[in-house]
């Protein structure tokens, strides 16, 4: 049975295949069967021996071989029948001579004596016949309760069934011997065992670990040799309990990996449910003071006033409706960001850009912001730092982190730094407000994920993740440090001319 491929060596089945064990039902287990097999049915009840023969038979067949069948002739039909509910096609397999049942006399008794180089000879003959036809080989099975009668020379059965196993190796030919088990004598039973390779008992194809070389079963071994026998079958004992407590080891880490992965999917669900309510409140949060400004727009145009409307108060109206619709663009082109980075869709556009200028440009377009939530913002970028980045995603790295540093330091100073290395520039935002708990330093960088409760300060919990891929995709790292009531200051680090920008 090792012969045969072993499924794959990650699979837990595929340790008990490649230690010889076969796995799943009957059926399964019998494709490991090849020619040269010799095996034992030892069955109880007239199913339970048709539960081993016809998927025997009927596997024979797909793999084109010859199959004989001996049973008893009053049994043919029954077996036939047993065949035919099973899904094989009897009469067609019979029409074609695939499938021939003989007579325990046709096959045994032929010359009315039972002779065990005789019968060997005669399936060899039958197996030159099968393959001299056509078919790619020979499977026999053959009912052995015929040797329960007084026919000369049922008593050699055990030296038929040993010289069967010097015959099949290296063969096209592999046989099956049915035992009633309450027919026989446990005698005889125990010597079947000790001439089978393997045994096929209940719906389990074992491979037998009693079986005794021929030299032995007929007296030809030395006494050093069934030692040596002996010694490797307890070896073999041995080698089959590794095998399990292998296999235990192994069912046992993929069960501690599959309860690792469904914390982490319970984990990914949670973090997309509670982004998903943050992001249905935030995208909400500039939707409703626009839809008011607008319906108020709509009641003074409508309205039979006898003033007009004044020039300034429909520049008011326009302007925060403005403001309300960048804020909404901000969080659509964050949800567009996350999904390019996820993709693995985001283009960089090269060129030579001077960091403290975006530095200073990008604190400007904060002035007015800064101003009204009561932050003074100190801007040190009055030496040019040149690079070669891509402008855009800069300015993006900037705004979020300025951005981040204002609304977590509303009340307090804000500082914005740049600084010309060798081979390196730096962009340092520092606030002086609520500052980050240490436990959330090694996570504030993951997607959708925030230190502080999404109640009190609002956000899809994207900019500083996507700050960091930003950053990493020019090469570059970016670094936090934080206390608790004093502020956190967000240092990026970026080579000024990186690898991919040449």
């Amino acid at each position: 049975m090792r012969e045969n491929t072993p499924l794959t060596a990650s699979s837990p089945s595929a340790l008990l295949e490649d230690a010889g064990v076969a796995v799943g039902q009957t059926p399964q287990q019998l494709t490991r069967v090849g020619a040269g097999a010799h095996l034992c049915v030892i069955y109880e009840r007239f199913e339970d021996e048709m539960t081993a023969l016809v998927p025997y038979v009927r596997m024979g067949l797909e793999r084109g071989e010859r199959c004989i069948c001996a049973v008893e002739a009053r049994d043919v039909e029954a077996v036939a029948s047993a065949m035919a509910a099973r899904g094989v096609d009897v009469e067609r397999e019979r029409a074609r001579k695939a499938l021939i049942f003989l007579s325990q006399r046709e096959a045994f008794l032929r010359s009315g004596d039972f002779i065990p180089e005789q019968m060997v000879a005669f399936i060899r003959k039958l197996e030159e016949d099968a393959l001299a036809e056509g078919y790619t080989g020979l499977r026999t099975s053959g009912e052995m309760t015929w040797t329960l009668g007084s026919q000369p020379g049922c008593e050699q059965l055990i030296r038929y069934e040993s010289l069967l196993n010097r015959s099949l190796p290296g063969s096209h030919w592999l046989t099956v011997c049915h035992y009633h088990r309450s027919c026989f004598r446990p005698e005889i039973i125990r010597d079947v065992l000790r001439t089978h390779p393997l045994a096929l008992i209940g719906d389990e194809v074992f491979e037998n670990l009693f079986y005794e070389t021929p030299e032995m079963m007929l007296g030809e071994e030395s006494a050093a040799r069934r030692v040596e026998w002996m010694v490797t079958q307890l070896k073999r004992v041995r080698a089959g309990e590794r095998t399990l407590v292998a296999l235990g080891q192994r069912l046992a880490e993929q069960a501690r990996e599959n309860a690792r992965l469904y914390e982490q999917a319970r984990e990914a669900v949670q973090v997309r449910d509670d982004f998903l309510s943050v992001a249905s409140h935030e995208l909400k949060t500039p939707l409703t003071p626009l839809h008011l400004r607008l319906q108020a727009l709509k009641r003074e145009a409508v309205t039979d006033s006898i003033e007009p409307l004044s020039r300034e108060r429909v520049m008011r109206m326009v302007e925060g409706a403005e403001q309300q619709l960048r804020k909404l663009a901000v969080l659509v082109d964050d949800l567009l960001d996350v999904a390019r980075l996820t993709a693995g869709q985001l283009l960089m556009s090269w060129e030579d850009v001077d960091l403290a200028e975006v530095a200073r440009e990008v604190a400007a377009r904060f002035a007015q912001q800064a101003e009204r939530v009561g932050c003074e913002l100190e801007v040190a970028a009055d030496v040019p730092v040149m690079g070669r980045w891509d402008r855009l995603r800069l300015e993006q790295v900037m705004t979020n982190l300025l951005s981040n540093a204002l609304k977590y330091g509303a009340g307090h100073p804000v500082h914005v730094r740049t600084e010309a290395g060798s081979g390196w520039a730096v962009l340092e935002v520092r606030d002086e407000g609520i500052g980050i708990e240490p436990e959330h330093l090694a996570r504030i960088f993951g997607k959708f994920e925030r230190a502080v409760s999404g109640r009190h300060y609002g956000g899809l919990g994207l900019g500083l993740y996507i700050t960091n891929q930003m950053v990493e995709a020019m090469e570059g790292h970016i670094q936090v440090e934080s206390q608790p009531g004093r502020g956190a200051t967000f240092r990026v680090e970026l080579p000024r001319r990186p690898e991919h920008a040449a």
